[in-house]
């Protein structure tokens, strides 16, 4: 018990940057992609679109939203925000 006690202080004492998993550009676009996603289903759902459209359109849309939030990371990148 007390070392797990002192491994959750170990731990809290590190920065954000040590406990952060490193990611790749991928797998941050990946991230972003499904949070767009998840939230045009919601929206479209509420405004009566059908899931197979909403599908779709999702479908659809992929190559320029992967390529916005490409150019949305390399931005954070070469401004230090992400290392």
């Amino acid at each position: 018990m007390f070392h797990a006690i002192e491994n959750h202080i170990a731990a809290s004492k590190m920065s954000n940057r040590e406990m952060v998993k490193e990611m790749t550009k991928d797998e941050v676009i990946n991230i972003m992609l499904e949070s767009i996603n998840t939230d045009n289903r919601a929206m479209g759902l509420q405004a009566g679109i059908s899931a197979e459209d909403m599908e779709t359109q999702i479908a659809q849309s992929q190559p320029s939203l992967g390529f916005m939030m490409s150019n949305i990371y390399d931005k954070l990148k070469d401004s230090g925000v992400i290392a």
